[in-house]
């Protein structure tokens, strides 16, 4: 009886494919519009654009009015286990320790109407100037030749949000070949899911809202609208609501990032989207603690405390704005050693962290300050062009807006930035050592022994 269903579902999955060919003949606009709509999305006051790309206002819509309304059963979300899909799990372990997204994606690529609407076909784009758009730029990363003839690799080559979309497609890749017997689609396209799949703040996990997958991108107050969650988790139902008034014809945008700060290099791999008005450029640095270190384990012990868990941790340095406190902190215990190690000995353990939030002493500080100047500078020289080279390209006017052209140098230049920004700060910090209190004349201070100013009270005592 089991074989016997398997058998009728993978046809009537055969069958699917076939009404996907033939619905490939329909207008763009259209099949995605009817996909949403059977799937009991309510569009009471928006469309798809003509080439499916985009939602946009049907009527004048004011504040606070829900453009789209979507019940919990329209939602892709995730299947938990490898029985509530078709696909030929093979390794049921991995499958389930694999992402959220990665478990939706193997249910949205089993709906043929939804690979349909979501443009999930091959494509290479060869045309860096004609390419339209983040979204494109990100699959023709991944589809596209892995070597220089691509010519969107090209114009992305040293920038960190490449190797962001490359580690992506080798992870995918690995779980795609591991997971299945029989995989339901390929690597690129289960990255496409991962795009549409909008993280959903309130409830901390990702879904698939059809329709929701084309709003446009704007960072903050630059969005019209929002994602507004009603109900629980299992009963609920996504509104996309108005947060300013919107014109008849105009795109309905979102801030794809949903509050969790990330930079475009990172939004851009994970989602294939950018805010060109509002760029926040920002370079993500991995620091760990050295195995050779003779403190090593104690290091070890004192980020657990401080509630980082792993071997390494990622900051980021954004552009225009300070280093977080962290970073720095990091960076001291990296170079923590010689006459400052007393504080890793147990009797500190429980306040290390916070002891050198501060700086230790003028030589950890700056070793502390030096090695990250020069590992910022190596990044930024890595880059084939230079800031200033990216900035001409643009003010020159002979970049086409919205091509993958130019995504891909505003990509580029928000990373250097960052770069430049931790170069400068770090750098400031090095050119006032000497004007810095450290651990030694703060502890001196809480005990008495020196003034304000830095002068001996011992006299004092013989007052």
């Amino acid at each position: 009886m089991a074989t016997m269903a398997s058998t009728r579902a993978r046809q009537a999955h055969v069958r699917g494919r076939c009404r996907v060919r033939s619905a490939l003949e329909a207008t763009k606009e259209g099949r995605t519009r009817s996909w949403g709509e059977e799937r009991g999305v309510r569009i009471p006051c928006c469309t798809t654009s003509a080439d499916g790309r985009k939602i946009l206002a049907t009527k004048d819509v004011k504040r606070g009015e829900a453009v789209l309304e979507a019940s919990a059963d329209a939602w892709f979300r995730d299947p938990k286990e490898p029985q509530r899909v078709m696909a030929d799990v093979a390794d049921a372990s991995v499958w389930r320790n694999a992402p959220e997204w990665f478990r939706i994606a193997t249910s949205v690529l089993e709906d043929p109407e939804a690979r349909g609407a979501l443009q999930l076909s091959k494509a290479t784009f060869d045309d860096v100037e004609g390419a339209l758009g983040a979204f494109e730029l990100l699959l023709g990363l991944v589809e596209g030749p892995l070597d220089e003839t691509n010519p969107l690799r090209s114009a992305m080559e040293g920038t960190q949000a490449l190797a962001m979309v490359d580690a992506s497609r080798n992870r995918t890749h690995a779980l795609v070949e591991s997971a299945f017997t029989d995989a339901p689609a390929s690597t690129s396209e289960f990255l496409a899911v991962r795009t549409a799949c909008l993280d959903v703040e309130e409830s901390g996990k990702p879904a698939l809202v059809p329709l929701v997958h084309l709003a446009d991108h704007q960072r903050g107050d630059g969005a019209n609208a929002q994602l507004v969650i009603k109900g629980g988790w299992f009963g609920a139902r996504v509104q996309l609501v108005a947060t300013k008034d919107i014109s008849r014809e105009q795109s309905i945008c979102i801030d794809w990032d949903q509050g969790q700060g990330r930079g475009d290099s990172r939004l851009f791999a994970q989602h294939g989207v950018m805010d060109t008005r509002a760029p926040r450029g920002t370079f993500e640095i991995g620091l760990s603690i050295p195995e050779d270190d003779p403190f090593c384990e104690d290091k070890m012990d004192v980020l657990e405390i401080a509630g980082f868990s792993g071997e390494g941790v990622t900051f980021s340095i954004q552009e225009g704005e300070l280093p977080s406190e962290d970073l720095r902190t990091m960076l001291r215990l990296i170079h923590l050693g010689g006459t400052d190690a007393f504080l890793l000995e147990a009797l500190f353990r429980d306040q290390v962290w916070e002891l050198i939030s501060l700086p230790v002493s003028r030589e950890n500080e700056e070793m502390a300050c030096a090695s990250i100047v020069q590992a910022l500078e190596q990044a930024l020289e890595s880059y084939p062009t230079t800031f200033e080279e990216d900035f001409a390209l643009l003010a020159k006017g002979q970049v086409q807006e919205g091509s993958a052209l130019e995504i891909a140098i505003r990509l580029r230049m928000g990373e250097k930035q960052a770069l430049l920004t931790g170069i400068q700060f770090f750098n400031g910090v090095l050119d006032e050592l000497d004007e810095v209190e450290y651990y030694q004349e703060r502890r001196l201070k809480r005990l008495g022994l020196l003034n304000d100013d830095g002068g001996s009270t011992f006299e004092d005592f013989f007052r």
